[in-house]
């Protein structure tokens, strides 16, 4: 029995070596790609220039006043102000932070591996490592990449507390829980899974007061977010704009794309693993609570998986906004990691099968690091030709007014230039004064008007974004909310759009569209056009009469 014995020790002491070696290696893969994606992301996009503008208004009190126009509370933008004043503002300096956060979520998955199992966590390295939509939005200047690690951190010192019910360990998960919101508003879901998590375990054990004691780490996190309530009142009168609804095809697109970025197969491996890790915590839950570490963190993380599953869900659908892949970066990191400690040592005969995700990884690398060779924008190149091309008495457009956020941090030459339509303050995305554009009867004439001014004048006009030159009229449309589609921006921006087109089409003369060189792809996101105009002629010329 005691030669069994050594050997049976021997074989897991062998096994978890090899797990540590693998695991290693994967986080060498990781690593590498959040270099790639350092080197290859160039400047920042209009998301990540809204919230660096944000960040850095000049005084705390702006910063705090204008937080409402992005999507996070105050943590992130402070700490990007910290970043800015003290290593640098630079497009090239923030993205050393954005590195720094994508190596911080590496670090924060074996820690969870080490807290739950004490052994490389295989299953979450080999989901998260090399996915290219983690890395690329876990490294970019938004809050979602440090509200996975902040979640994470949650999730570990959750289940510490579940373990091991003491004051000490309930007041650093309380602690972490307020840091955790004040990062990102999502992660108040994905907490009250884990805070229900820990209470079912306390629940198994017939703990009730300790139970309530993890229903209480949430408590402190909520009643940091009350000073929000005014901004998120204030805030809803412009979020009607993107308000759409819960449409199930478009968030299940997103959220495969956030799992499986590369291999569209992989999707279907990460929902075999959660029903595993769920059919294992619902199994453990039936017979009566075992002592057993192993059994009890495969509980508790199979629970928070299911909660975690269920609360966000919950929020998209109050939210109602249109999904897209980074809003999922929270979600998909704290399941990645559930899934691990639920099957870290299960089946207990077969503990090698977590090895073989290392030809996951390995698979999964090439088109990792292919999608993320792609720069975020191309607005600074092409800022860069305007500087060297437009004229002072030129005139520059751009189109959606979005890209104005973008093109604001990366321009600073002479051309005077507009958005469609004109709006005051483009630092960062102002919904609220859209909005007041749409009531009005026709906010681009102004923007017709200085571009007939400029080409009468001969001088050329730049049409930067997407404004699309044709010489079929555009449909008419009643101020907002009087058309069907209500108060949605975009058809009113993209009928605006078409009317400077129609504009610029049946009057310029000549045009040009204009190379941007780029030595790497661009992201679709932001791959900006420039047509360049110019010369004028009456609209009955244009039409042939």
């Amino acid at each position: 029995m005691q030669i069994a014995n050594a050997r049976s020790t021997r074989r897991i002491s062998d096994r978890r070596e090899i797990e540590w070696v693998i695991g290693a290696l994967i986080t060498v893969a990781g690593v590498y790609l959040h270099w790639v994606n350092f080197r290859s992301a160039g400047a920042l996009w209009r998301d990540e220039a809204g919230v660096v503008r944000i960040a850095t208004l000049p005084t705390i009190r702006e910063m705090w006043s204008n937080v409402g126009h992005e999507s996070c509370p105050i943590l992130f933008p402070a700490l990007l102000r910290t970043w800015s004043f003290t290593v640098g503002g630079a497009d090239p300096a923030l993205r050393v932070m954005g590195f720094i956060v994508g190596l911080l979520v590496l670090g924060a998955v074996w820690l969870n591996g080490w807290f739950f199992h004490r052994s490389a966590p295989l299953v979450a390295l080999s989901l998260l490592a090399v996915n290219a939509s983690v890395v690329r939005w876990g490294d970019s200047l938004r809050a979602y990449g440090l509200a996975s690690v902040l979640m994470l951190l949650a999730l570990a010192t959750g289940w510490r507390f579940a373990r091991e019910p003491s004051l000490k360990r309930w007041l650093v998960a309380g602690l972490v829980a307020v840091i955790s919101v004040q990062n990102l508003f999502q992660n108040s879901f994905l907490l009250l899974a884990v805070c229900a998590a820990a209470a079912a375990v306390r629940m198994r054990r017939r703990d009730f007061k300790n139970a309530l004691a993890a229903l209480a780490i949430g408590v402190p996190a909520a009643v940091s977010l009350l000073p929000y309530s005014a901004m998120i009142r204030e805030a809803q009168d412009w979020s009607v704009l993107s308000q759409i609804g819960f449409l199930s095809p478009l968030i299940w697109t997103n959220l495969s794309l956030a799992m499986a970025p590369t291999l569209a197969w992989l999707r279907w491996l990460w929902i075999a693993l959660a029903i595993l890790a769920i059919a294992r915590c619902v199994i453990r839950v039936l017979p009566d609570a075992a002592q057993d570490d192993a059994d009890t963190a495969a509980f508790f993380a199979g629970t928070a998986l299911m909660g975690a599953l269920i609360c966000f869900l919950i929020f998209l659908r109050l939210a109602k906004m249109p999904t897209q892949v980074w809003y999922f970066l929270p979600l998909t990191i704290f399941a990645a990691v559930c899934i691990d400690a639920a099957l870290a040592n299960w089946p207990a005969r077969w503990q090698f099968w977590r090895c073989a995700f290392a030809i996951l990884a390995l698979v999964c690398l090439p088109g990792a690091r292919e999608l993320i060779t792609y720069r975020q924008t191309n607005m600074d190149l092409v800022a860069d030709v305007l500087r060297k091309r437009a004229d002072a008495h030129d005139l520059i457009i751009v189109h959606p007014w979005t890209f104005g956020v973008s093109f604001d941090r990366q321009y600073s030459g002479p051309t005077p230039w507009t958005t469609v339509p004109p709006l005051a303050d483009h630092r960062f995305h102002r919904y609220d004064l859209f909005k007041a554009k749409m009531i009005l009867e026709n906010p681009a004439q102004p923007v017709c008007d200085r571009i007939a001014a400029t080409l009468h004048a001969g001088n050329h006009v730049w049409l930067i974004g997407d404004v699309p030159l044709s010489q079929t009229p555009p449909p008419q449309i009643e101020p907002a909310p009087n058309n069907p589609w209500g108060w949605l921006d975009d058809p009113y921006s993209d009928v605006w759009g078409a009317q400077i087109g129609y504009f610029v089409a049946i009057h310029a003369t000549e045009g040009e569209v204009v190379p941007i060189p780029s030595s790497n792809p661009v992201s679709p996101l932001e791959n900006v056009q420039v047509v360049s105009v110019a010369g004028w002629q009456e609209t009955s010329a244009a039409h042939g009469d």
